[in-house]
C-alpha cells in the first residue's frame, strides 16, 4: 500500500513538472532568441549596404555625360572617295603644266625677237639672249620633274626634255646668228647664214619630239582637267 502512495506521488510530481517547467523553458529560449535578433537585423543592415555601397562605386560613368572624352579625328571631315586632286600623279600633271605654261611663251617670244633682229634692231638679240636662258632652265626643270606617279610617266618625260633640248640648241643657234647679225650690219642673206640654218634645223627636230609629248599628254591632260598642249604651242 505504501508503494502504491509512493507511486500515486510519483506521477503526480512528475505531471507537474512537465506542465509547470516546460512553458517557462519555451518562453525563456523565445526571449532568447528575440535580444539576439537586433544583432542579426543590424549585421544584416550592414551587409546590404556594403554591397549597395559596392554597387554603386563600380557603376560605369554615363556614356553621354559631359565627363566623356571626345575624339578630336572625328570630327575631320576624311577626304571623298575618287578625289584624286591631292594625288600625286595630279601634282605632278599640274607641275609638267605650269612648265608647259612657261615653254609656249618662250616659244611665242622668239618669233618676234627674230623679226626685230632682221631689221637689225639690238633689242632683238637681247630678247632671244633671254629666251635661251628660259629655254636652258626649262630643260634642267624638266629633267628634274617627277613623274613616276603618272601612266606612261618615263615616255611622256622623255618627250619633253627631247623637245626642249632641241628648242634649246635651235634658240642657241639662233642667238649666235644674231649676234653676227647685228655686228656686220646686218648684211647678207638670212637664210644662207649657217647659224640660221642650224637653229632651223633644230627646230624641226624639236617639233617631231613636241608631238610624240602632246600624244602622250593629251589622256593626262583629259584625266585631271589641264590643257591639251599642242605641238606648236610648247
Amino acid at each position: 500500500m505504501l508503494l502504491s502512495l509512493a507511486a500515486a506521488v510519483f506521477a503526480f510530481a512528475l505531471t507537474w513538472l512537465i506542465v509547470v517547467v516546460r512553458p517557462f523553458a519555451a518562453n525563456e529560449a523565445a526571449q532568447a532568441q528575440q535580444s539576439q535578433s537586433p544583432v542579426l537585423a543590424t549585421t544584416g543592415s550592414q551587409q546590404g549596404d556594403g554591397s549597395s555601397n559596392q554597387a554603386t562605386d563600380e557603376t560605369p560613368p554615363d556614356a553621354d555625360s559631359d565627363s566623356a572624352v571626345s575624339d578630336p579625328s572625328a570630327d575631320e571631315a576624311s577626304p571623298a572617295p575618287g578625289d584624286d586632286s591631292g594625288s600625286a600623279a595630279a601634282q605632278q600633271a599640274r607641275n609638267l603644266n605650269d612648265l608647259l605654261s612657261s615653254s609656249s611663251s618662250a616659244r611665242s617670244s622668239l618669233s618676234l625677237a627674230i623679226a626685230r633682229t632682221s631689221r637689225c634692231e639690238p633689242d632683238g638679240v637681247d630678247a632671244i639672249q633671254d629666251i635661251t636662258a628660259s629655254r636652258r632652265d626649262q630643260l634642267a626643270a624638266a629633267k628634274e620633274l617627277p613623274v613616276t606617279a603618272l601612266t606612261a610617266g618615263a615616255e611622256l618625260k622623255d618627250a619633253l626634255v627631247d623637245a626642249l633640248s632641241a628648242s634649246y640648241d635651235a634658240d642657241a643657234a639662233f642667238l649666235t646668228w644674231a649676234r653676227n647679225h647685228v655686228a656686220e650690219k646686218c648684211t647678207g642673206e638670212i637664210t644662207e647664214d649657217r647659224d640660221y640654218r642650224r637653229g632651223l634645223g633644230r627646230s624641226e627636230t624639236a617639233q617631231v619630239a613636241k608631238r610624240r609629248f602632246a600624244e602622250a599628254w593629251r589622256p593626262i591632260a583629259e584625266t585631271y582637267d589641264l590643257p591639251a598642249w599642242k605641238p606648236s604651242q610648247i
